[in-house]
């Protein structure tokens, strides 16, 4: 499998650091809360975020006074952030995971690490295409840094579970692997009715199966594009009427007249075959 490339922004998106403070020479409210922020895009790329946001945050300190108390540390308007104040959060795809039936334990251990762990759920779906945004939900008892790397290492023991479990999945499961994405494509490709939020779920192993360039006319590029379309979904009400029924109605079969045109020639390519066979 020395061939095989699975890059880390594969598994692990839209990462962001955010600091909260409350100034004490304005009114002590939830509106006054002050947060400063700074993205990164790989775990290796924590630290940089982290020490650009309290940069900014001694600039801050030096034009107005904030909240502070000896026992807790910094203190907010909401009792969530106080003490360190330090929000770290990313997104994670683990259908890796999810295949090898390994998903469940990895969670469990988030939670035993108070990691606050939320899937992308609606649509009448839980936790579609086993994305989840993991952020810390501890502030209280540690420093700012060590929070921050305790968080970070969180973080790449993580994207090494999932790339670990794409390796196995291609060595020990190629069947589970090939059923999960020859049944997507399947469905993609003669659906009558489709939602956004089927959709997102649909294509998780197709992306999995497109960055390890499995698939014809079909792409990495394609799969993040889709996906990415999708990730500001709201759940919407049930449909309450026969109208609003209608009206749903007439909008996922579009959205699956769509998929089955932009779906007919996607199909496993002989690299694919050759490492599922």
């Amino acid at each position: 499998m020395s061939d095989i490339d699975i890059e880390v922004s594969d598994i692990f998106s839209d990462g962001y650091v955010r600091l909260y403070r409350q100034r004490t020479d304005i009114p002590f409210t939830p509106d006054n809360t002050i947060c400063i922020d700074a993205d990164f895009s790989a775990p290796s790329r924590l630290h940089s975020a982290v020490s650009e946001v309290m940069k900014k945050e001694c600039e801050m300190a030096s034009l107005h006074p904030l909240a502070w108390n000896p026992e807790f540390g910094y203190v907010t308007a909401s009792t969530k952030i106080c003490g360190t104040g330090l929000e770290i959060s990313a997104l994670f795809h683990l259908e890796g995971l999810h295949l090898m039936g390994d998903l469940d334990p990895a969670l469990n251990a988030l939670y035993g690490l108070r990691m606050d762990v939320r899937g992308c759920t609606g649509g009448g779906m839980k936790d579609a295409a086993h994305l989840f945004r993991i952020t810390n939900s501890r502030h209280l008892g540690i420093d700012e840094r060590d929070l921050a790397a305790r968080v970070g290492r969180v973080f790449t023991d993580l994207v090494q579970q999932e790339t670990n479990a794409r390796f196995r999945l291609v060595d020990e499961l190629p069947r589970v692997f090939e059923d999960a994405i020859s049944r997507s494509i399947a469905i993609l490709r003669s659906c009558r009715l489709l939602s956004e939020w089927e959709l997102l779920d649909i294509i998780s192993p197709l992306r999995i199966a497109a960055e390890l360039d499995f698939l014809d006319n079909f792409t990495r590029e394609d799969a993040l594009s889709l996906t990415r379309a999708r990730l500001e979904l709201v759940d919407s009400h049930q449909p309450c009427s026969y109208d609003e029924q209608r009206e749903r109605d007439r909008h996922d079969a579009a959205l699956a007249n769509k998929a089955n045109k932009r779906f007919k020639n996607v199909r496993l390519n002989a690299r694919g075959k050759d490492y599922l066979s």
